[in-house]
């Protein structure tokens, strides 16, 4: 008998924080779920692992044969899953109570939703401190109207914070890394699914973790260009109003100093199918560069954050 909740888990030799990970799945008391993992470890060291924490409790264990990297190894847990709905859960990131499971699939169930998504407790390693992340209300109306705002801000958090339909013809872009829940994300909404936003803290990730992909790509110059550019040529399908988007790689481009077509093009060649809308950005990067300096410098402040509430880009 299928289970309604596939809970997919994501590993590569860290066991760290799998502990914890696995051990606030053991606590739920919602049961309806089925535990699938699939590991790009090439020894046994995280099936060992695994096998000393899980004992007797079913779930199904899949070792790669070979490392098929993040997100294909996502991709890898999800599509063997069964259950109604899709909850992947990185291995540094956990329950923050026995009844968080039972609470995200209570809300998608009752509001019919496709896709939801709940506060995130997000914990700094670095300096043992704890924030929420959460979604105003303005910018969940924003959200539901314009998919697109998710390109310039995540506002709905790591894939561990979601809970979503089991459907196959969604999945992980192996092209990215810093941006592949975004892009993930967004396929839901162009896809008019129904979203919903539970605020509470259900999920705890943990950031400055051994080999964590933030870490690595944040200010990664060929990254961020790459990554940018590839997804708003996928998303540039959908009628977008471009005016954001270009003050948005102005400040791109110009941070990693990128001064000619040519030059994005060595970096992403993908680059060439949007290229009089890239060049019209390149030929604009030193027109009015100090008030594009004070939007930017306004847009990020306390006082914005506070009283204004403004978003940069929509």
């Amino acid at each position: 008998m299928k289970k309604t909740v596939s809970i997919c888990i994501p590993t590569y030799k860290q066991t760290r924080y799998l502990e914890r990970c696995l051990r606030t799945i053991l606590e739920q008391r919602y049961s309806d779920f089925e535990l699938i993992i699939s590991d790009d470890t090439p020894d046994d060291s995280v099936e060992m692992f695994i096998r000393g924490q899980l004992g007797n409790f079913p779930y199904s264990y899949y070792r790669n044969s070979q490392a098929l990297g993040s997100p294909e190894n996502w991709n890898s847990a999800i599509g063997k899953a069964g259950g109604k709905y899709i909850k992947v859960m990185h291995h540094d990131d956990f329950f923050t109570g026995p009844d968080s499971l039972g609470l995200m699939v209570g809300e998608i169930e009752k509001e019919k939703a496709a896709f939801m998504f709940c506060q995130t407790d997000v914990w700094d390693l670095a300096t043992n401190s704890h924030r929420i992340h959460t979604i105003s209300d303005k910018q969940l109306k924003l959200l539901k109207r314009k998919p697109q705002f998710l390109f310039f801000k995540n506002v709905i958090g790591a894939p561990s914070a979601t809970l979503y339909l089991n459907n196959k013809s969604f999945r992980y872009d192996k092209r990215l890394k810093w941006l592949v829940d975004v892009d993930f994300y967004m396929q839901y909404l162009f896809h008019s699914q129904k979203i919903v936003h539970l605020p509470l803290p259900l999920i705890c990730t943990a950031t400055n973790t051994e080999g964590q992909v933030t870490v690595d790509v944040i200010n990664d110059r060929y990254v961020q260009i790459k990554e940018h550019v590839l997804l708003f040529n996928k998303i540039s399908v959908y009628k977008l109003n471009e005016r954001g988007f270009m003050e948005f790689f102005d400040h791109l481009f110009f941070k990693y100093q990128v001064g000619s077509f040519q030059e994005l093009e060595a970096i992403v060649p993908e680059a060439i199918e949007k290229r009089a809308f890239y060049n019209r950005v390149i030929s604009s990067l030193n027109s009015f560069r100090a008030f594009k300096q004070f939007k930017k410098r306004f847009f990020g402040s306390r006082y914005n954050y506070y009283y204004f509430k403004m978003e940069q880009y929509l």
